[in-house]
């Protein structure tokens, strides 16, 4: 009671009291002790943040510098390649003496040379002058390390003379990326370029140092330096480079720039490129579906490359079809990006058309498919039959690209000679051994398939060409009727580049390869005569040649031609010897020719001599075959004297008829040189002078027509007139030969196709050793080991020659593999064709001059129609010595180019004439069209060229060089 009162105090309430007021304190303390923690941690993270923000600062003006240095690599590059391209040299490869010479001395010391002129008429000495006086102009420069001007120096101390040259380094002064600094800068970043030559004289280091004056460090800038090296080389950067018109055909695939100055876009056909694509023809559902694309492309590609961008603003309204089925303007078909590459092109629309299970894939046939990893798959790319569609165009495509993993090695042991992959038997070079893989095969090579993998297109390059696209497009139309197929430009390049200048777009001639020629005519001063080795092949002599008759008991056969003793203007055995027509196999020939015949001979380092115009048969050529003709073939109607026509009676060739003059009254003595005229030699004119007269001396003297001095001068060599130029020519059908080595001609002055002329059918291969195993070793079939670096060069050197690769309906079994720089005047291939190299052509067409003139010197002709050809093309398109396979006749549902009269395999009718009753009786067999073949041009970047081409020097940038830090 009285502690509830309040009289007595509640001892234990007292306690708990006491206990909760003496804890005051702890609160204080841990309030204390978090804000000591809370201020330390500011402190820590203000710290931090003021390092971090130094840190920040730090690196921006180290990406500043490194941002300045890498500017300045990019001018250095820049500054370089333009002064390389001032120098030209005849040279192919630059050794050390010419980059020497090329950098700091006097190129003309080594080579043939030309100095061009600069942007502002200054014509430097050499490369490194180039630079210097470029350099000199430069504004807003600041001194750094004492340099003011730009300086020639030494290799500073430190450095290696075994990797750097000793003398001749360039240094400039630094150069602000600031506004005007008036010679001195205190912000902002600047840089400054060394050339640094390298010991092998012809490697330049550009040394490129960045600065950001914003932070200094003992009164210096920050700094970073980058280098990398650029080879000073002289190539050409296109697959193929023409004065002519190039037609790229169905089934032909360039992975390399085309380059033409054809400019006569207002002839027929004047087209300076045409392309096909290569999906033509297949199935007439697919033919529809191109000619949408190409309708669609014609509205809204934006770029020329023949590809629909699937988001692009523009091109991505081309992807619909409105078909009219009904005409509702609703699209009743989109074009798909199969490939998922995010464009369309024909290769999708391929796709698409074969692809049945929709699995992003074409499966070939099931003989393309064995072996590989997709055997077990249904073939799609055949017709109703389950035949295959088109096994070139196949293998074309999925043996495109052989270095799948761009890692430098491919290829194969090709044991069966048959020019292509087979999985089931042969072995990739590129093989993994970690993952037992092959990596080429695994992204598509010869995989069996169609797909993305085969990174199809049809120029993997740009399209280079002097004309205008307006000049083009006013004359000849839209360029999308004329150019199908996919053109990916590589790198930043655009597909279609107009009106460039001769910097860019060379133009070469057949004088730029006189020097080339003596090197591999250096190679055939040491082999026979051509007739020993005729003779030697026969086991005869060479005084018995003249009389040999052919028994047909050996596999080593002669077919003689005999000379012209009778005056004739034919061989003595011209009823019993070989002919046929020029071009072989061709429906739209020029001429016909006698040929001598040579079978299975072995050649080694033979010289040709001019007129043989033979045919040689399953013979091997070793080392350089040297085919001679007269270099001054510039006589207006050198094309016509000797010309034949197919004569009714005999069924022989023959030239027009030509009658003797007896009477010394009436020798053209006026025009012909004594050495011309009777005792040394006959004067004979044409019977029918107003017909086939074709200069003053084919009229006596006292028979002269009124438009008499209209007439070209008579041709004279020698002293002699001629009046056959096939004698002084050279035109040749190569079939089913060997060439372990290279084939090399005169340089004559014009393009004389008709005489001028080498052909080469049926299985015609070049390599560089013997394909049969059992004579790869043997010395009789390897070139003389001096000869090798010149016959790498170039398998074919033939200057102004017209060139033909196959023929119209090459065989299946023709297979010619070049490499190197392949030269010619114009070059058609047909058939089954590879070139690992460029195609340097040489004969621009001019109304006017060479074959474009005609006897009275009138322009005549079509510059057109001499084109590089690359596949089949027809009279339509240019092509006038070819047909269109799409218009020949069809026989039993097989297209036909001719009917077989007499066995030989040969067309004897046209395609689009029928045999009589007798004839057919008699066994008249059409000849079956055997497929488009296919052709592959691939540029070869590392080729050295031949000498004697008068080329700008370029830089090759070695992107392995690039170092971050300072030389050592």
């Amino acid at each position: 009671m009285l502690q509830r009162l309040g009289f007595i105090r509640n001892t234990r309430v007292t306690r708990l009291r006491q206990a909760a007021g003496s804890r005051r304190g702890i609160v204080s303390v841990l309030a204390m002790m978090f804000l000591i923690l809370f201020s330390s941690l500011s402190v820590a993270m203000a710290i931090a943040s003021q390092g971090n923000l130094r840190t920040a600062s730090t690196h921006l003006y180290v990406m500043g510098a490194m941002g300045a240095a890498e500017t300045g690599l990019g001018v250095g590059e820049m500054r370089l390649a333009y002064a390389a391209s001032r120098v030209s040299i005849n040279k192919g490869n630059i050794d050390n003496t010419i980059g020497i010479a090329l950098w700091s001395g006097t190129p003309s010391s080594v080579a043939t040379a030309s100095i061009a002129a600069m942007f502002d008429g200054t014509v430097p000495t050499n490369v490194s002058d180039a630079l210097m006086y470029m350099h000199s102009l430069d504004a807003n420069t600041i001194t750094v390390g004492g340099v003011t001007s730009p300086t020639r120096g030494n290799i500073p101390s430190g450095l290696s003379s075994s990797t750097y040259g000793a003398t001749d380094w360039i240094v400039t002064p630094a150069i602000s990326l600031e506004d005007d600094v008036g010679g001195s800068q205190t912000t902002g970043a600047a840089f400054q370029i060394t050339y640094a030559p390298l010991a092998d004289g012809k490697t330049i280091r550009i040394v490129s140092t960045g600065y950001d004056f914003g932070v200094t460090r003992n009164g210096l800038p920050v700094s970073r330096t980058l280098t990398k090296d650029f080879v000073l080389v002289k190539t050409i950067s296109s697959a193929i480079v023409s004065p002519s018109r190039v037609m790229v055909g169905k089934n032909v695939m360039i992975d390399g720039d085309i380059a033409t100055t054809f400019e006569d876009v207002g002839a027929v056909n004047g087209d300076p490129v045409r392309i096909r694509s290569d999906f033509q023809y297949l199935t007439a559902a697919l033919d529809q579906d191109l000619e949408w694309l190409t309708q669609n492309l014609k509205a809204h590609d934006v770029d020329g490359d023949n590809r629909l961008r699937v988001t692009h603003p523009e091109e991505g309204l081309g992807l619909g079809v409105d078909t009219d089925d009904p005409p509702d303007g609703i699209v009743d078909k989109v074009f798909a990006d199969k490939t998922g590459d995010g464009y369309v092109d024909d290769f999708d629309l391929f796709l698409a058309a074969f692809d049945a299970n929709d699995d992003g894939m074409v499966a070939l046939s099931d003989e393309l498919r064995e072996g590989g990893p997709y055997e077990a798959l249904t073939a799609e790319f055949v017709d109703g039959s389950g035949d295959p569609l088109d096994e070139d165009l196949s293998l074309l495509i999925d043996s495109a690209n052989p270095d799948r993993n761009k890692n430098g090695i491919y290829g194969y042991d090709d044991e069966n000679n048959n020019g292509r992959f087979d999985p089931e038997t042969e072995t990739l070079y590129d093989y993994d051994a970690i993952k037992d893989t092959y990596p080429d095969h695994v992204l598509g090579y010869r995989d069996g398939v169609l797909d993305v993998r085969d990174l199809y297109a049809k120029v993997n390059g740009s399209v280079q060409l002097r004309v205008t696209e307006s000049d083009w497009t006013s004359e000849q139309g839209d360029l999308h009727d004329i150019m199908q197929g996919s053109i990916r430009p590589k790198g930043d390049g655009t597909p279609l580049q107009f009106a460039l200048p001769d910097q860019k777009l060379v133009e070469l001639t057949a004088d730029d390869f006189d020097v080339a020629q003596s090197e591999l005519v250096t190679a055939v001063s040491n082999g026979d005569p051509f007739w020993d080795q005729v003779a030697a092949n026969l086991g005869t002599s060479v005084a018995a040649l003249a009389t040999y008759v052919e028994s047909g008991a050996g596999t080593v056969k002669y077919y003689r031609v005999d000379p012209d003793t009778d005056g004739d203007n034919l061989p003595d055995n011209w009823s019993t010897a070989y002919f046929e027509k020029m071009p072989f196999n061709a429906p739209a020939y020029s001429d016909w020719y006698y040929r001598p015949v040579f079978e299975n001979m072995v050649f080694r380092d033979v010289e040709v001599p001019m007129g043989v115009n033979g045919l040689f048969k399953n013979c091997t050529f070793v080392g350089v075959c040297y085919v001679r003709s007269h270099e001054d073939n510039s006589h207006p109607v050198w094309n016509l004297y000797g010309r034949m026509t197919l004569d009714s009676s005999s069924g022989k060739p023959k030239p027009a008829d030509r009658m003797l003059i007896t009477s010394s009254t009436e020798y053209p003595d006026d025009i012909l040189p004594a050495s011309a005229l009777p005792p040394y030699q006959d004067v004979s004119v044409p019977v029918d002078g107003f017909t086939n007269a074709l200069d003053k001396a084919d009229f006596a003297k006292n028979g002269r027509p009124l438009n008499w001095s209209d007439l070209p001068d008579p041709l004279i060599i020698s002293g002699k007139r001629v009046i056959n130029t096939k004698e002084y020519s050279n035109n040749i059908r190569f079939h089913d030969c060997l060439f372990i080595g290279s084939i090399v001609s005169d340089a004559s002055a014009e393009y004389t196709h008709p005489r001028n002329k080498m052909q080469f059918t049926g299985a015609t291969k070049f390599v560089s050793e013997h394909p049969d195993e059992t004579l790869a070793s043997n010395p009789v079939y390897i070139p003389d080991t001096a000869d090798l670096a010149a016959i790498a060069k170039s398998s074919m050197m033939l200057p102004n020659y017209s060139v033909d690769i196959g023929s119209f309906n090459s065989p299946p079994e023709q297979d010619v593999r070049l490499k190197g720089a392949i030269i010619a005047g114009i070059l058609d291939i047909r058939g089954n064709a590879s070139i690992d190299g460029a195609l340097l052509m040489t004969f621009k067409p001019v109304l006017g001059e060479g074959p474009l003139v005609d006897p009275q010197g009138n322009p005549v002709g079509n510059t057109a129609g001499f084109n590089v050809t690359l596949g089949y093309f027809g009279p339509d398109d240019g092509d006038l010595e070819s047909l269109d396979p799409q218009d020949l006749t069809e026989v039993g549902g097989v297209k036909i180019t001719g009917w077989d009269l007499d066995g030989d395999g040969l067309p004897d009718l046209p395609h689009d004439e029928t045999p009589t009753a007798a004839q057919l009786a008699a066994g008249a067999t059409p000849i079956p069209f055997y497929g488009y073949g296919s052709v592959q041009i691939k540029f070869n970047p590392a080729m050295e060229l031949p000498d004697g081409i008068m080329l700008p020097i370029t830089i090759s940038s070695q992107a392995s060089s690039y170092h971050e830090g300072k030389l050592q």
